[in-house]
């Protein structure tokens, strides 16, 4: 009979409840690694390499059956996808925590700091006219004639396809802005824009250096002026938009520098 097995015949019940909680701890992280691994495209295989682990080690982790592997084990695995497993055990709070723990903290803290500066947030706003369609905003900012919209993303695995998609919904944002604002003096006036907000993991760090020219051009605001935008109600909101970092811990907005 395995070790493992044998000690755990003989745990006290404090012990059975923490090794419960290491093994759903273990599960949940395994599988936020796992979809991480596969949204960069990297194999199993190159996560091991990385990491200087086996891939045997690499695939049981990503099942969730490795409770008993070290933290330094754990942390290179991480850190070979692009990741901070800090992020995935801040999300781990509670087992019955939501699937998109990390998206949602990141959505709370923007809408806090847009609070700050006279901003109403609308959280996974639908965006479209037609009752029949779905699509919906990571976030609305609304400040009188001013909307703004702000799309969260933890990793970028089609640029072209986000940069399209982003496109369609600002546009759709502003179709329904005009629409539903009230009309003065016969004139309807609105004003949108909106920001990226881009998680800070090193492959996405590397992303945006590898082709800082496209996401330039695609964001030539400036990050640092619509951060005081959004904070400083005094502060007029950027015409251009921007692409703005979260930390990877979801603690702190940071401009993204791409001239």
């Amino acid at each position: 009979m395995p070790a493992r097995i044998r000690s755990r015949q003989r745990r006290t019940p404090t012990q059975a409840a923490a090794d419960r909680r290491a093994d759903e701890l273990a599960r949940y992280l395994g599988r936020g690694l796992r979809d991480a691994r596969r949204s960069v495209g990297a194999t199993q295989a190159d996560v091991a390499r990385a990491a200087a682990i086996s891939r045997s080690l690499v695939s049981k982790i990503e099942r969730g059956l490795a409770a008993d592997a070290s933290l330094t084990t754990w942390a290179r695995t991480a850190q070979a996808i692009g990741v901070d497993v800090r992020a995935y055990v801040a999300g781990a709070t509670a087992t019955d925590g939501p699937r998109d723990a990390v998206h949602l903290r990141a959505q709370e803290l923007i809408a806090r700091s847009a609070t700050a500066g006279g901003w109403q947030a609308h959280p996974e706003r639908a965006i479209d006219l037609d009752p029949g369609r779905s699509r919906a905003a990571d976030l609305v900012l609304t400040r009188g004639i001013k909307v703004v919209l702000v799309e969260v993303y933890d990793w970028l695995p089609d640029v072209g396809d986000a940069f399209r998609s982003w496109d369609r919904k600002l546009a759709s944002v502003e179709r329904r802005a005009i629409a539903l604002a009230p009309a003065v003096d016969g004139a309807t006036e609105v004003c949108t824009c909106g920001i990226w907000i881009l998680r800070a993991t090193r492959t996405n760090r590397r992303l945006v250096a590898a082709h800082r020219a496209v996401f330039r051009a695609r964001f030539p605001g400036s990050a640092a002026a619509w951060l005081a935008a959004l904070e400083r109600a005094d502060r007029p909101m950027p015409k251009e938009p921007a692409l703005v970092w979260i930390t990877v811990a979801g603690d702190r907005l940071v401009p993204a520098r791409l001239g």
